[in-house]
């Protein structure tokens, strides 16, 4: 972190919150109460924010709380409450910046709450010392002039709340101070300023160019974020020539975001970074056009299949490979904690409708590969495990595709005895007898194997009879089910 002093002086060292000097929590009600007190458990570092300690102890005591020790971590609502209090409200600048660091480093997002709590103790009421009216939108104007002077400040903690802060509340002229603020010497400012430019209404698209390359990483991404939030061509063709050329790192932070682009000259960059040689790009993107595709609305679903299917061959580490992998990603909601990585750190988990989406596409990529530039027995045994998938849409998908797939494998070459095991090179029926009568499977999973089953075998009759297979396309997966139900 640099802290250290950019101008003479400390301009804006008297525009943090002074209130609750008696001793007290926050009249926010932001602090717990007696921080002075080191009863009820509570760490003696928190005890030691109390205003009978002296500054220097406060300012020591507030920078420890940054990284508490793993005894603490029962406390950490409590800690993060005791340093918005002393960001707020300690009389000394030097404790109130000690505050704001060890609060960022408890999460980011504390420092966006902290500027909105500002916002409103300048904005709302008798209004604060920048003499603001009431309400904080209409006292944007003396708030944003807070904001922005600490865009100068000495200490880095002060102009990162700066341009958090001036991102949020807007007004005329953030966006030129916001740009401004691209060269400072913090990563955290910058990445801010450069989110909050396009937040705020910046358009000027060569201005975020040099830090599209910027070697840090929070940088990096927020130049990104902020070419998607301009949502503009230039953007856009930015963003394409960086997800082409770019390193590794770049080109995964735009596939990672331009989902969020309901834009098809966005689409057609993410599919074909589909090729990326990157496996993790190329997973990224992936998830990202499926994650379109479940939108569905200035890109059809269909639209993005069609193009999909012009994309061959299908090599089993190719496009199937990397849907296949979307589709068998855990949920948000089925993992424990979050990702407490930076800001561009690609998702690490896809929502349901973006994994149901991914698994349509691959089974639509699969029925449609030529069986002579594909190995699709692997395929095929990810579709039989899939019928005991936990979410029961994904798995109607694969009993639905499941018997088309296997009948139109088996009359590529003349009905035979045990067709079920060639071209595929997998003996389907004996696998899915074996799933039927698996006792450690689901009811459901047993169930659907016996239908698939039945399904195939009736399929591969009639196909063998008139060497066409039914194609049926549906806009919502979950209408296989009921096209193909029993």
């Amino acid at each position: 972190m640099d802290d250290g002093p950019r101008t003479v002086g400390s301009a804006g060292s008297t525009e943090s919150g002074r209130a609750g000097r008696d001793g007290s929590a926050g009249r926010d009600g932001d602090g717990p109460p007696d921080r002075g007190r080191t009863d009820g458990g509570r760490s003696p570092a928190v005890a030691r924010l109390g205003r009978r300690f002296d500054a220097s102890t406060r300012r020591e005591a507030a920078e420890a709380l940054g990284n508490p020790s793993s005894s603490m971590s029962a406390d950490a609502s409590r800690i993060v409450e005791a340093l918005f209090s002393t960001a707020l409200d300690d009389p000394d600048e030097a404790v109130r910046a000690a505050a704001i660091e060890s609060l960022y480093f408890h999460g980011d997002d504390h420092v966006d709450r902290l500027a909105r709590r500002i916002t409103e103790r300048r904005g709302g009421g008798a209004g604060g010392a920048n003499g603001a009216g009431s309400g904080s939108r209409a006292a944007g104007p003396g708030v944003a002039e807070t904001f922005s002077r600490w865009l100068e400040h000495d200490r880095a903690a002060y102009r990162m709340l700066g341009a958090t802060g001036l991102s949020a509340v807007g007004g005329e002229g953030a966006a030129p101070r916001l740009r401004e603020a691209f060269d400072d010497d913090d990563a955290r400012v910058r990445a801010r300023a450069v989110r909050g430019y396009a937040r705020v209404g910046g358009e000027a698209v060569e201005a975020i160019r040099p830090l599209v390359n910027a070697p840090n990483d929070l940088v990096r991404g927020a130049a990104v974020d902020a070419l998607v939030a301009m949502d503009s061509d230039d953007a856009v063709e930015l963003l394409a020539l960086a997800a082409r050329r770019g390193s590794e790192r770049l080109r995964l932070a735009v596939v990672d975001r331009l989902d969020a682009l309901d834009r098809r000259d966005a689409t057609g960059v993410l599919i074909g970074s589909l090729r990326d040689p990157s496996e993790t790009v190329s997973r990224a993107a992936a998830r990202s056009v499926a994650a379109v595709t479940a939108e569905a609305e200035a890109v059809p679903a269909g639209d993005v299949r069609d193009r999909l299917l012009a994309e061959r061959p299908f090599e089993t580490d190719g496009l199937l490979a990397v849907f296949r992998a979307v589709a068998a990603e855990r949920t948000a909601s089925c993992r424990t904690g979050k990702s407490g990585g930076a800001p561009d750190r690609p998702r690490e988990a896809v929502d349901a409708e973006t994994r149901r989406y991914a698994a349509w596409l691959y089974c639509e990529l699969l029925e449609a590969a030529d069986p002579d530039a594909a190995d699709r027995s692997a395929a095929v045994e990810w579709l039989i495990d899939t019928l005991d998938h936990r979410d029961r849409l994904v798995a109607d998908l694969a009993a639905a595709y499941l018997p088309r797939i296997v009948s139109a494998a088996a009359t590529e070459e003349a009905p035979s005895e045990g067709a079920t095991e060639s071209p595929l090179g997998v003996d389907v029926e004996r696998r899915l007898r074996a799933l039927a009568s698996d006792e450690t499977a689901s009811e459901s999973a047993r169930e659907r194997a016996r239908a698939v089953l039945r399904r195939f075998k009736r399929a591969v009759v009639e196909a063998a009879a008139d060497r066409h297979v039914e194609y049926v396309y549906v806009r919502w997966p979950a209408d296989y089910t009921e096209s193909y139900g029993e």
